[in-house]
C-alpha cells in the first residue's frame, strides 16, 4: 500500500486521488456489468431524439405548403404529423431518461457501498495521518456531487449529444452548404471548451482540498475544545480557520470567474453560427437554390442546437466537479487492501501471536521531546501485558502503535511472524454508541454474526442487562430516538464487540476509564473474558488492573523504566513498588477498605504482594451497569 502524499494546504498526508485514466477505466468497468440495460437505454434515447428531429422539416413543409397554396388538407395533415412526432419523441425521450437515471443510480449505489466499505477498512494509521475530514468529505460531499451529476446532468447531456449529432446530419441532408455555415461557431466552441477543461479540473480539485482542510480545522477544534479553552488559544484557532476559509473562498472565486468567461464565449459562438446560417440561407434562397421551407428548417435546426450545445458545454462545469469527486472516490477504493476475507466475517482459527517491540521511538510533529524512546519489549503469544505509568509517560502512544495506529519513527513492531500478521483490535477510553438497534451496534464487529452469537457474546461478557425484558437485540439505543445508556454500559457493549471480533491481538487503552463504582466489577469480569486466549495489551489507569496480568511494564518519560510480574516488581522495591504503595494508600483513604486487598481486572481478589486471597462478598461483584443510571454518553452518533 502506498503512503499517502502530503497536502500542500495542511502539510499532513492526504488520501490518494485516482488519475483520469484510472477513473475512466473504473466507470467503463462498472457500466460493462450492465451492458444489456445500457444498450436498451441508449436505443430508447436515440429513437426519441431521431423522432423529435423530424419536427423542423415538417415545419418547413408547412411553410412551403402555405407558400404554394397547397390547401388546408395538406397543412392539416402536416400539422397532425408534427403533433404526432412531437408526442412520440417526448415519450421515448422521457422513457430513455428514466431508464438512464435508474441505470446510473444502480451503478452509483454499488460505488457508494464500496467506497464506504473501503473507508471503514482503511488502516487506522492512514485515517489518523490523513485526518478524518478527508475521508468524511469523500463519502459525503464527493458522493453527493457525483450523485447529482448522475441524476440531473448525465441524462440531459446524453440526450444533448445525440441531438447535436442528428441535427448536424439533418442540416447536411437539407443542404451541405447550410451545415458548413453552421460550423463557423466550432473554432470558438473548441477554444472555449479547451480553455475551460484545462483550468477547471485543477481549480475544482483545489477547492475540494481546501474545503477538506477547513473542515479538518473545525473537527480538531471541536475535539480539543477543552484544551483550547484551558490554554486560551481560541484566537489562534479562529485565525487558522479564517485563513483556511479565505483560501477556499478565493479559489471558489477563481471558479466563478472561469465559468463566467466560458459562458460568455459560448453565447458569442452561438450568435456567430446562427448569423452565418441565416446569411447563407438568404443567399441560397435569393438564387433559387433552396425553398423558403428549407431555409426555415435550417434556421430551426441550428436554433435547436442552442439548447443541446449550451447544455452540453455548460454541463462541463458539473461534470468536472463530479469527475473530481469520482477520482477521489476511486482513490479510496484503490487504497483499501485488495482481496482477502473480511476479518470481521468469522472468528479466527489460529493461535494468538507474540508481539515484539524493537527499538521503537516516536516524536509527534511539533513536539519538543520524544513520546517514545528506544522501547524494546516482548509479549509472548496469549499473554496479557499491562502498561502503567504517569500521565504523559507514553502508555497510550505505545498501545496505539501496537494496535497499528501510526508508525514509529525508528524501530519496528512485529506481530507474529510478520509485521502485519493478522488484525489487531483497539478498544479505547473514547466510548462510542451508534444510533440504531443493539444488534446493529454489536454487528459492527462482525456483520455476519447471528442473533444467537450476539446473545452469547453479551452473556459471556456479563452484559445480561441488555437482554432483560423491555430491551433485547431489537431495542433502539443511541441517537435522538434511542434509549440513553450510561458510559459504563457503553463500555460493556464495546467489550462485547471485542469478543465478537475475536482478534488474535487485543489492545485496550483504559477500557474502563469511564465506569463508575456500580459497574466496575462487571466490567472487570468482562475484561478478563475478553483477554482470555489472545495476546492482550492493557493501558491500566487503575493499578489493580495489573494484578492479573502476566507482565507489567512501567513507562517513564517515554522509556521502559521497569518490567516484570507484579510480584517481582513489588519485591524489587523500585519505582513500581513505590507507585503501588502510593496508589494503595490513596485508594484506602478514599474507599475506607482494607489496604492489603484489592480487586484486579479479572474480578479476583489478591493481596498487595500478589498472592491470591479468598474473595469477599461484594454487592456489586456480579452486578452489571444499569442503562440510564448515569449521564448519557456524548459519543452517540
Amino acid at each position: 500500500m502506498t503512503t499517502p502524499a502530503p497536502d500542500p494546504a495542511t502539510g499532513r498526508p492526504r488520501l490518494p486521488v485516482a488519475t483520469p485514466g484510472r477513473t475512466r477505466r473504473e466507470v467503463v468497468r462498472r457500466l460493462a456489468r450492465r451492458r444489456g440495460r445500457l444498450t436498451v437505454t441508449l436505443l430508447a434515447l436515440l429513437a426519441g431524439t431521431a423522432v423529435s428531429l423530424t419536427a423542423p422539416p415538417l415545419l418547413g413543409a408547412v411553410v412551403d405548403a402555405v407558400v404554394d397554396q397547397s390547401g388546408r388538407g395538406r397543412v392539416t395533415a402536416l400539422g397532425a404529423a408534427l403533433a404526432g412526432v412531437s408526442l412520440t419523441g417526448a415519450v421515448l425521450t422521457l422513457l430513455g431518461g428514466r431508464m438512464l437515471v435508474g441505470l446510473v443510480q444502480d451503478t452509483l449505489a454499488g460505488l457508494r457501498e464500496e467506497v464506504f466499505d473501503a473507508a471503514v477498512r482503511l488502516p487506522a494509521d492512514t485515517l489518523e495521518s490523513t485526518g478524518s475530514s478527508d475521508a468524511v468529505s469523500r463519502v459525503t460531499g464527493d458522493v453527493e456531487a457525483v450523485s447529482e451529476a448522475a441524476s440531473g446532468v448525465l441524462p440531459d447531456i446524453t440526450g444533448a449529444g445525440l441531438t447535436i449529432v442528428l441535427t448536424v446530419a439533418g442540416l447536411a441532408v437539407l443542404d451541405p452548404r447550410l451545415a458548413l455555415a453552421g460550423l463557423v461557431c466550432l473554432p470558438l466552441h473548441w477554444y472555449a471548451t479547451r480553455r475551460f477543461l484545462a483550468r477547471s479540473h485543477r481549480v475544482y480539485g483545489d477547492i475540494r482540498r481546501l474545503e477538506s482542510a477547513r473542515g479538518q480545522t473545525v473537527i480538531e477544534a471541536v475535539r480539543g475544545a477543552e484544551t483550547i479553552r484551558a490554554y486560551r488559544t481560541q484566537g489562534t484557532h479562529l485565525a487558522e480557520l479564517d485563513e483556511r476559509g479565505e483560501r477556499a473562498i478565493a479559489r471558489q472565486r477563481d471558479g466563478v470567474r472561469l465559468r463566467n468567461g466560458f459562458f460568455g464565449l459560448l453565447n458569442t459562438a452561438e450568435f456567430l453560427g446562427l448569423a452565418a446560417v441565416l446569411a447563407t440561407g438568404y443567399a441560397l434562397l435569393g438564387r433559387g437554390a433552396i425553398t423558403l421551407g428549407t431555409a426555415t428548417a435550417a434556421a430551426l435546426y441550428f436554433h435547436r442546437l442552442f439548447g443541446p450545445v449550451g447544455l452540453l458545454l455548460t454541463s462541463l462545469d458539473d461534470i468536472q466537479r463530479a469527475t473530481v469527486g469520482l477520482a477521489r472516490l476511486v482513490g479510496v477504493t484503490d487504497l483499501a487492501r485488495p482481496g482477502g476475507a473480511d476479518p470481521r466475517s468469522a472468528p479466527r482459527a489460529r493461535p494468538a501471536p507474540a508481539i515484539a517491540v524493537t527499538g521503537v521511538s516516536l516524536t509527534y510533529g511539533g513536539a519538543a521531546r520524544a513520546a517514545l524512546r528506544d522501547i524494546t519489549l516482548t509479549v509472548p503469544g496469549g499473554a496479557t501485558v499491562a502498561l502503567v505509568g504517569a500521565s504523559g509517560s507514553g502508555k497510550s502512544t505505545l498501545a496505539r502503535l501496537v494496535a497499528g495506529v501510526g508508525r514509529p519513527d525508528r524501530g519496528r513492531i512485529t506481530v507474529g511472524a510478520e509485521p502485519e500478521d493478522g488484525p489487531r483490535y483497539l478498544v479505547t477510553q473514547e466510548i462510542h454508541l451508534f444510533g440504531g438497534t443493539l444488534a446493529d451496534n454489536l454487528r459492527l464487529a462482525r456483520p455476519g454474526a447471528t442473533d444467537a452469537e450476539l446473545v452469547a457474546a453479551l452473556r459471556e461478557t456479563g452484559a445480561d442487562w441488555a437482554l432483560e425484558p423491555g430491551r433485547g437485540l431489537d431495542a433502539v439505543i443511541g441517537g435522538p430516538d434511542g434509549a440513553a445508556l450510561d458510559d459504563g454500559a457503553v463500555q460493556h457493549l464495546a467489550l462485547a464487540r471485542a469478543l465478537l471480533a475475536d482478534p488474535p491481538v487485543l489492545v485496550l487503552d483504559e477500557p474502563t476509564a469511564e465506569s463508575g463504582p456500580e459497574s466496575r466489577a462487571a466490567l472487570g469480569a468482562a475484561l478478563e473474558r475478553v483477554t482470555r486466549d489472545r495476546t492482550s495489551v492493557i493501558v491500566a489507569h487503575r493499578l489493580e488492573q495489573a494484578l492479573g496480568c502476566d507482565l507489567v511494564v512501567l513507562l517513564k518519560d517515554g522509556r521502559v523504566a521497569e518490567q516484570g510480574t507484579h510480584r517481582a516488581l513489588l519485591a524489587s522495591g523500585g519505582e513500581y513498588a513505590a507507585l503501588w504503595r502510593a496508589y494503595t494508600d490513596h485508594t484506602d483513604h478514599t474507599s475506607h477498605t482494607d489496604h492489603r486487598e484489592h480487586t484486579n481486572h479479572t474480578g479476583r481478589v489478591r493481596r498487595a504482594d500478589g498472592a491470591r486471597a479468598e474473595p469477599e462478598p461484594h454487592a456489586d461483584q456480579n452486578s452489571a451497569p444499569v442503562p440510564g443510571s448515569g449521564a448519557a454518553t456524548d459519543k452517540e452518533h
